[in-house]
């Protein structure tokens, strides 16, 4: 993917050459229509000529691009900044991408001086590289690959802590067994070997290693379920994602929504009529109908029929379709054929024609002179057409509904606008409308977008149907189940998204929604932007009931003007904020209770620009929530990047749009992801405390030993790291996530209470049963201790033993037995007897250790320079050893979890008299401290208390901010 070279056409010096496109520099024009270029090797503006692109690998957006020349007067090149990570998106329809595949090439006459008269073709499709290499988008992609960002995770930085304390804990022994050798007499270079070798006993070196392998494995789980991921770091940050925004269409909705109807109104009633479902029944919809009324705004020779046949981008690539979906449905219904034949002696020349089919009672052929593609920031796209003469022209403007009513003339609006379109929203249909005007000839091709969409007539609503996927609602209710956020984020009308929200529970039964309204003046800029400063944001509630919020506190109060107080609902209630109003908000209300308290109650976000959604995950990770965010488009990308966890639905193996990619076209994947990330978190934690327990123990055993100057043998030491400790650990990551997600969220950091409680309890049973072993060991009367071989050389010490045979087997048990204790299965991962890989090594290291232990088995003592041991006393080593374990399962499981944060908050109070601070809090009576500090029974009636100095001592400083709003607001988390 990363290094891929082809043979190209550039002009150079006014001279074309071929060669590989390993040499192109900036500012080199190459022909992008010279047979074998499928795909683009580097980042380049489209000079001449048009082309049709896939962008999938990219943007993880499965419909094909349009890609058209510059034209002069435009000062699009001097508004290209190549040095940016992106290009604007006025800027990127003009951008052919490196690594994008070309789907066709369409030539056009040359209109820049000096090309013509080098080249051997009159006709060229040409583009200048702008960028190469690492430097192009794909470059960016690949960069990200081989090269991720560090990512804030707790769990990576308590890694490095962890790995600290292993190395402080070395050098204690370091220095302690130094000393106590040279006390013996050992050697100075049998001393540095031993203490060195202490260093790497106490940090082992693989302990990276098994977070990776955690990670390895579910990301070829995730790959075997169609989840392609490029940042493997952030499978272990989707284990805390706390709330996950939606995109709607094509995400949590169908792609591909079908055509209810067409709703046309009569310029003579000044209504609308009845819901066409019938394509045929279009043709009479033409404003000639009315020519008297029709006079008066302009709209005489308009058609309902044309503008659905004609204001679309579509292309046709081998006698199919290509462009966006919405529209290719569009025409269908129509009944409208679309041919790209020429009409002009220029060979390369193809408008696209639409002719109306042959069974249509009259026959008209319309030809699509300008085409100005969907702006998002605009909300709108537009076309003009003419006649096969060219003498009748007309410009066709569709788009949001409130966006094209600002852009008609009022007299075109119909008395009940607002009424059909809410009836259609809160149905939960799509709306589109519909618009056009007729143009002068002379005129039309020196205006300008802003020129022609303006002083239009209004002609009806396109409606659509928006069905859900099989998968959204089951999905949502298992995240809602699980106390993980769920917020649609689109770009459709408010009262359609809430329906949709409703439909898919994403919205719960019986919960009241408030939708917000911008108070602002009437007059607006003939772009639909507003450039007069707005008032405030009004909360209505959706249905039309006579209750809204109160716009400061966001309280329900009654309308009724004789009962104007404050209401109590009765159940719950959420937001619905449209983009006008969230930027309004975004500006002047940023950062104050309301702002908070919007994004809490927020769970619909519509008409949102893609720089909008991108904000809002910000705005969320703020208030301190692990994001996530699932998107189908190139409209979502700035949002797929900025959140925690982007998971782009696409049909691509991998995108720069996110770190994920899901070829399972529905939002499953989400709850897969975070399944895989819970179990992968919970591996690598219990695979660190494995490691970490390990440590202690050869630590604890190498001690021991060196207080007779002896050590474990390099077989031993080989089958311990190599045989017994490393397919443990690998078995242990290979533990699969558990079915269902439940509602509390695994602990992400290695410095929690009961991570650090557990470390120090095991510590605690493995060293002292270890110790009491050794103890119990040297007061028999069998027992030889270790004595030099050469009286007076303590070098001399031979390392086979009574000592070393039984520690080297008690602790060979005490590996095998922690690996069970940590096999911690639901409620994150998969029962250990379902880990058949693990449950095999563990029972096949337990018969062999205890084969050598009590076996007959002259051979293997040899093999591991081991000494026989009384029999009775081998009994006695296993049931230390069972007792061992027996008590560490037991801890793991109950005793550690209870006492850790009483133990917390014991040390916490060790530390406040340390410092000399408890009295002090016990002094206050009110303090901004302890106000911070609330955690459970911190507000009644409105009123702070101040909680005991227990509950104080339990609290975490560093509490997210939206736990605490949540608890504010009586809000689940």
């Amino acid at each position: 993917m990363a290094n891929y070279v082809c043979a190209v056409r550039v002009l150079r010096s006014n001279v074309w050459s071929d060669m590989e496109s390993s040499e192109l520099v900036p500012g080199d024009v190459v022909d992008l229509a010279e047979p074998g270029l499928d795909v683009v090797p580097c980042d380049m503006v489209l000079l001449e000529g048009n082309c049709i692109v896939d962008e999938s690998m990219l943007t993880g957006e499965s419909v094909p691009e349009s890609k058209v020349s510059v034209v002069s007067g435009d000062h699009v090149l001097e508004s290209i900044d190549v040095a940016a990570h992106t290009f604007d998106p006025a800027v990127s329809r003009h951008i052919v991408f490196a690594g994008t595949r070309i789907i066709r090439a369409r030539k056009a006459r040359s209109s820049y001086p000096g090309f013509s008269s080098n080249s051997a073709q009159p006709f060229r499709a040409t583009a200048m590289v702008l960028r190469t290499g690492f430097c192009t988008t794909k470059g960016t992609l690949v960069r990200s690959i081989l090269f991720p960002h560090a990512t804030k995770f707790r769990f990576y930085r308590d890694a490095m802590r962890f790995v600290w304390c292993l190395a402080g804990i070395a050098c204690i022994g370091f220095i302690v067994n130094t000393i106590n050798l040279h006390r013996l007499g050992v050697s100075p270079g049998e001393i540095a070997i031993k203490a060195l070798d202490l260093i790497t006993v106490a940090v082992p070196p693989a302990l990276p290693a098994s977070m990776s392998i955690g990670m390895v494995f579910a990301a070829r789980r995730l790959r075997k379920a169609g989840i392609f991921c490029i940042s493997p770091s952030r499978i272990n940050v989707a284990s805390k994602v706390a709330v996950v925004v939606f995109d709607k269409t094509g995400t949590l909705t169908e792609e591909g929504m079908d055509v209810l109807g067409v709703q046309t109104v009569s310029q003579t009633l000044g209504e609308f009529g009845e819901l066409q479902t019938d394509p045929w029944g279009l043709e009479n919809t033409s404003t000639m109908q009315d020519p008297g009324e029709d006079a008066k705004v302009g709209g005489r020779g308009l058609s309902v029929d044309v503008a659905l046949a004609t204001c679309h981008s579509l292309s046709i690539v081998d006698g199919t379709l290509v462009g966006d979906p919405l529209e290719i449905k569009m025409v269908e219904f129509s009944g409208w054929s679309i041919d790209e034949r020429n009409t002009t002696s220029d060979p390369h020349e193809t408008p696209t024609i639409t002719a109306c089919p042959p069974q249509s009672s009259h026959q008209a052929i319309r030809v699509i002179m300008r085409c100005f593609e969907f702006a998002p920031e605009l909300r709108r796209s537009s076309v003009v057409t003419s006649d096969l003469n060219g003498r009748q022209l007309a410009a066709y403007v569709k788009g949001a509904p409130e966006v094209i009513r600002d852009l008609c003339h009022p007299e075109s609006v119909p008395k009940n606008y607002d009424t059909i379109l809410n009836t259609h929203t809160q149905g939960g249909y799509r709306v589109i409308s519909l618009a056009g005007r007729m143009l002068d000839i002379d005129a039309a091709q020196l205006l300008n977008r802003k020129s022609i969409e303006c002083d239009l007539v209004f002609l009806g609503f396109l409606v659509f149907e928006n069905r859900l996927k099989p998968a959204t609602a089951s999905v949502l209710c298992e995240l809602r189940d699980a106390k993980i956020r769920t917020i649609m984020c689109t770009g459709d009308n408010p009262l359609t998204a809430v329906s949709v929200a409703q439909e898919c529970s994403l919205i719960a039964p019986g919960t009241t929604v408030f939708v917000s309204h911008l108070k602002r003046p009437a007059l607006c800029s003939s772009d639909g932007n507003m450039f007069v400063p707005l008032t405030s944001v009004e909360w209505k509630e959706s249905t039309g009931q006579s209750i809204e919020l109160d716009p400061v506190t966001l309280i329900p109060k009654s309308t009724d003007p004789h009962n104007a107080c404050k209401t109590e609902l009765n159940r719950p209630y959420c937001l619905a904020i449209t983009g006008a109003a969230f930027a309004y908000l975004e500006r002047h209300a940023q950062g104050t209770p309301a702002w908070k308290h919007m994004l809490m109650r927020g769970a619909v976000f519509a008409r949102m620009s893609p720089e909008q959604k991108a904000a809002l995950v910000d705005h969320l990770q703020q208030l301190g929530y692990i994001s996530g965010f699932c998107g189908d488009g190139a409209n979502d990308c700035a949002a797929l990047k900025t959140a925690d966890i982007g998971v782009s639905l696409s049909e691509a193996e991998a995108s720069v749009a996110a770190p994920f990619t899901s070829r399972v076209n529905d939002i499953s994947c989400v709850v897969q992801l975070v399944r895989e990330g819970r179990c992968s978190i919970a591996t690598s934690i219990a695979c660190f405390k494995y490691l970490g327990i390990y440590s202690i123990i050869q630590f604890t055993t190498c001690c021991i030993l060196y207080s007779y100057d002896v050590n474990l043998t390099n077989g031993q030491f080989l089958f311990v790291d190599l045989f017994a400790v490393l397919p443990i650990t690998v078995c242990l990551d290979r533990f699969e996530p558990f079915s269902r997600l439940v509602p509390r969220r695994p602990t992400a950091s290695l410095a929690s209470k009961r991570v650090i409680a557990s470390l120090i309890g095991h510590t605690v049973l493995t060293a002292g049963f270890q110790l009491a072993v050794f103890a119990m060991s040297a007061s028999q009367s069998w027992y030889h201790a270790p004595e030099p071989a050469t009286p007076g050389d303590p070098d001399s010490t031979p390392e086979k033993g009574d000592l070393n045979t039984i520690l080297f087997v008690f602790s060979a048990l005490q590996y095998v037995f922690m690996g069970v204790v940590f096999a911690i299965g639901p409620p994150y991962r998969q029962r250990a007897i379902r880990n058949y890989a693990f449950v095999l090594v563990t029972v096949s290291l337990l018969a062999f250790e205890l084969g050598v232990l009590l076996g007959p088995l002259p051979g293997l003592r040899s093999l591991f320079g081991l000494v026989k041991v009384q029999v009775g006393w081998r009994f006695v080593v296993f049931g230390m050893a069972v007792a061992n374990f027996v008590m560490c399962y037991f801890g793991e499981r109950v005793v550690f979890p209870l006492v850790a944060a009483p133990a917390a908050k014991m040390c916490r109070l060790a530390r406040l008299v340390f410092t000399g601070r408890l009295s002090e809090i016990a002094r206050r009576n009110s303090t901004k401290g302890l106000i911070d500090a609330v955690d459970t029974d911190t507000e009644l009636s409105g009123a702070r208390i101040k909680p005991s100095l227990w509950t104080y001592l339990g609290h975490r400083p560093g509490r997210k901010e939206y736990k605490i709003l949540a608890h504010m607001h009586g809000l689940s988390i």
